[in-house]
């Protein structure tokens, strides 16, 4: 008996030793701090403890709340591409000055109705601002907008149409506050250089009554132009500055030319361009005399290359010029019919016609093209590393301001 409480005893030890050590493997190993909530208080002054506005020159605005804190924190820890003194104010062709417009998270940048200052969503507090280029912020209205997916802006008013993930759209002018809803199977629109007129696509849920349309800008007089049926990828809504063209549409010839065809408002039938490649971007000069593409093909691995050619009257398919420039047609501006200013990469990846998205971290060089010859100038290389999206140059040609990819924040650098 004497042997079997023994037995018992020792049992009893090792179950007692085995949860003692399992509970410090789980204490020490394992064991993670309770979550707190925090109060009202820490919520409403966590970030302005990070940064006032007025504390520093990079973080401006009246609402702490449109401060996009992970690009303050790149803003402050980013390094310089040179030294301080090589770095010139102006751009002259070399290491040249960016100051920071606005570190709020902006979306579709535009120029005002007076060409120098900045329109602007701000992505986290859903406000539209216009912005200076001192980078004071007024507000263009009261009225929030939560979640736009794309935005479409007038080039002579603050009037914009607004895409929302659910397909709402809504023709907002800030001016008057006056909203328009226009259909939910409406999308990709564009203004005409008159801004009495908007095109886009109608996408019916029955693909045969899709169209490419225009209409006035209230929604009515809604014009059908061409079907689009399943070839929607092949077309881009884009209004020339003539509004001879409503849209083009794109197809592939053979593994390295594409061709381009114009569509008008009364079913005319215009010249056609061969494209260079495929992948293309495009936009018209401001008499839309010349249209500027990008397209990649495989005698240059694929990477794009910046093109001009005439794409007016008699004249549509001539002067056709490579402008030995490796970027997207997209990611250049017009300073006037003849100046251009476009964001190059420093180097351009193989294959980043096919894959955009591998030079989405490579920083850009900001290059003048002059479009009546097709030469190019180095203009400037932004101080500190930046991957452009998107330009505009004010109406006196004194400033460039641009987004960054990665933070959607607003820059400048002074041209003259």
């Amino acid at each position: 008996m004497q042997f079997t409480w023994q037995k018992i005893s020792l049992l009893i030890g090792f179950i007692l030793v085995s949860i003692a050590i399992g509970f410090g493997l789980y204490y020490f190993f394992f064991k993670t701090e309770p979550i707190s909530t925090p109060t009202e208080e820490e919520e409403s002054g966590s970030i302005s403890e990070l940064a006032k506005p007025g504390d520093r020159t990079i973080i401006s605005g009246e609402d702490s709340a449109d401060i996009n804190i992970p690009a303050a924190l790149e803003i402050i820890r980013r390094q310089p591409v040179a030294p301080a003194e090589e770095v010139s104010q102006t751009a002259s062709g070399g290491v040249t000055a960016v100051i920071d417009v606005d570190v709020a998270r902006t979306k579709e940048i535009a120029l005002d109705s007076t060409g120098n200052s900045i329109l602007s969503y701000n992505q986290d507090s859903g406000l539209f601002y216009k912005i200076d280029d001192q980078g004071n912020k007024i507000l263009l209205s009261n009225k929030k907008f939560a979640d736009i997916e794309n935005i479409t802006w007038a080039s002579k008013s603050e009037k914009a149409i607004l895409e929302f993930p659910d397909g709402s759209n809504i023709l907002y002018d800030f001016k008057s506050n006056k909203q328009t809803t226009l259909p939910k199977n409406w999308t990709e629109f564009d203004f005409s250089s008159s801004e009495d007129k908007i095109a886009f696509k109608d996408m019916d849920s029955n693909k045969d009554k899709r169209f490419i349309a225009i209409a006035n800008t209230d929604g009515s007089g809604q014009k059908y132009l061409e079907a689009i049926g399943n070839k929607s990828n092949q077309i881009n809504i884009n209004i020339s500055p003539t509004s001879q063209y409503i849209a083009t549409f794109e197809k592939s010839n053979n593994s390295d030319l594409n061709t381009i065809y114009f569509i008008g408002q009364d079913n005319e039938n215009f010249r056609s361009i061969e494209l260079n490649g495929y992948g293309s971007s495009m936009q018209y000069t401001p008499t839309g005399q010349q249209l500027i593409y990008s397209a990649h093909n495989s005698l240059n691995n694929n990477k794009p290359e910046l093109y001009i050619v005439d794409a007016s009257g008699d004249n549509i398919g001539f002067n056709h010029k490579k402008l030995n420039l490796n970027t997207w047609a997209d990611k250049c501006t017009f300073a006037t019919n003849d100046t251009m200013y476009c964001a190059v990469p420093k180097e351009m990846p193989d294959g980043a016609g096919w894959f955009r998205e591998l030079a989405d971290n490579i920083p850009d060089n900001i290059y003048q093209v002059n479009v009546r010859t097709g030469a190019t100038t180095f203009v400037a290389e932004p101080e500190y590393n930046y991957t452009i999206e998107q330009m505009e140059v004010s109406s006196d040609g004194s400033t460039l301001f641009f987004t960054n990819k990665s933070t959607k924040t607003l820059h400048k650098i002074q041209l003259k």
